[in-house]
């Protein structure tokens, strides 16, 4: 592996000032020592909020207070990708890539990240490069694009199921009709009629849900996940009777 690049402070603001990204360099002690404009805006802090306070409570992690100490010393810290990241970078001098962390931050709730980390020197002591890319509008919309093709698949099911249904529904309808027709009105059968043409009717009605689909919404059944036709459907749910 070779050496990281020494810096100094200067050289390092007006390189890590012209990223797109949030970059801020991080010490030994894991305190922010270097930031660029696109930090503070991330951070929603000014410089003197963020330079030389360690991480948690530089970038406004919410379970920074959980414990008195502070960060890195809380029962969610072990499970920080972030800390993590920067840990593995000045112990090993590891260059970590595309991290992907969620964070809830205090006055922007939960955001999803994308972690990167490079070892580097600054006025001859290790530090590590910190980038920090704000990934939440992008997992939003593919969450958005991700429900768009499953609703689609469940529509184009739906349609399938309804069509091969309807055909025998309809038949079993008409036949108990013209069997009712022909049965007297004190016949023991009638009874058990009624409720085969009760019973077909109640499918129809679930097949006309299934048609009027306009949002996917899913419930457990038996350890599994289904469609849940009453809430992913327009159509009012019909009482139980």
């Amino acid at each position: 592996m070779t050496d990281a690049p020494d810096y100094t402070k200067e050289s390092l603001l007006n390189i890590i000032e012209a990223l797109p990204l949030a970059i801020a360099v991080i010490d030994g002690k894991r305190r922010v020592a270097l930031a660029n404009r696109k930090t503070f805006l991330f951070v929603n802090k000014d410089e003197g909020r963020l330079i030389g306070r360690v991480g948690g409570e530089a970038f406004g992690c919410i379970h920074h207070d959980d414990v008195p100490e502070g960060c890195g010393f809380g029962p969610e810290c072990l499970k920080c990708r972030l800390r993590e990241s920067v840990f593995e970078t000045i112990e090993k001098k590891n260059a970590l890539h595309g991290v992907e962390a969620t964070m809830v931050f205090k006055g922007q709730g939960q955001r999803h990240l994308r972690i990167s980390t490079s070892p580097t020197v600054l006025n001859h002591e290790n530090m590590v490069l910190l980038s920090i890319e704000d990934m939440t509008e992008a997992k939003t919309h593919e969450k958005i694009l991700l429900e768009k093709e499953k609703l689609s698949a469940v529509l184009k099911t739906a349609g399938g199921v309804c069509h091969e249904l309807n055909q025998p529904l309809m038949a079993i309808l008409g036949f108990s009709e013209l069997l009712l027709e022909d049965l007297p009105g004190d016949d023991q059968q009638r009874q058990n009629l009624l409720e085969i043409k009760e019973q077909a009717r109640r499918l129809g009605a679930i097949t006309g849900k299934l048609m009027s689909i306009t949002r996917f919404k899913t419930k457990n059944y038996l350890n599994h996940e289904i469609i849940d036709i009453d809430a992913a459907s327009h159509v009012k749910q019909e009482p139980v009777k």
